[in-house]
């Protein structure tokens, strides 16, 4: 097999969309995922007690999920994306954030082991090094079925109540991705919005090194579809009596 048929087989399993894959013949069983060692698991804090709970959303921005659209983002090739956080939030404070977690090339959904969010402090790309980094277990998010079409697509909206409230600033992107504890399938990312859907400077930027995608690399640059990342910030409170400072936040998560 050639180095150009091995990259279009790689891109396959980055992007995929579902009105292509759906015409295709059924695909064959693949093996149960196999899990990580313990020692390869990130840590994941304790669900938070106020989850248990959750408080009604005040969502005051979204970034529409297409459903036929999502990029590989998970720890089975190490790869994130990232994506501006447009200038007309400036100064709002983000409480949670929702993400639409996806998985495909398998028939059934598998729990993954959590999510990753970080925040730059850099936009169109972000910098090397996110100034926060949250870590979520699964347990700990609030989850909805959303999209179900197995093998091609299954889509959970996951809602992530941040240990405390960030307040946007200019140049500032977030950047995600999925915690898994198997190889590769089912593949697990992110979804995105309608190709060409682009808010605030620009296209999603994509670190996946295994398929020839060094931080960051504008996704089009891949792929050839321009999109952003699907997601929603809302404004519900944490259980916190105080908003912490960009800076505070800094020196609690590095």
């Amino acid at each position: 097999m050639g180095d150009r048929q091995m990259r279009t087989l790689l891109v396959i399993g980055i992007l995929l969309a579902s009105t292509a894959v759906a015409s295709a013949a059924p695909a064959a069983p693949v093996a149960a995922p196999g899990p990580m060692q313990p020692s390869a698991r990130p840590a994941f804090p304790a669900t938070p007690g106020h989850l248990t709970a959750p408080p009604p959303r005040e969502v005051f921005y979204c970034q529409p999920p297409s459903f036929d659209y999502a990029v590989n983002a998970s720890t089975a090739y190490e790869s994130e994306v990232a994506d501006d956080l447009p200038a007309s939030l400036i100064g709002r404070a983000i409480g949670e954030v929702t993400l639409y977690v996806t998985e495909w090339g398998f028939g059934e959904w598998v729990e993954p082991a959590g999510v990753v969010i970080s925040f730059y402090d850099g936009e169109c790309p972000p910098p090397l090094e996110a100034a926060v980094v949250c870590s979520f277990a699964w347990s700990g998010l609030m989850t909805s079925l959303e999209h179900m079409n197995p093998p091609v697509r299954i889509v959970y909206a996951v809602t992530a109540a941040l240990p405390a409230p960030i307040t946007v600033t200019p140049d500032m992107s977030i950047g995600a991705y999925v915690v898994t504890d198997w190889p590769h399938e089912p593949y697990a990312g992110l979804t995105l919005t309608e190709p060409d859907d682009l808010h605030g400077c620009g296209e999603v930027y994509w670190d996946d090194v295994t398929h020839g995608a060094p931080r960051w690399t504008p996704l089009s640059t891949v792929t050839g579809i321009a999109a952003d990342l699907a997601y929603c910030l809302g404004e519900t409170g944490t259980g916190l009596p105080d908003e912490m400072s960009w800076g505070r936040m800094k020196s609690l998560f590095r």
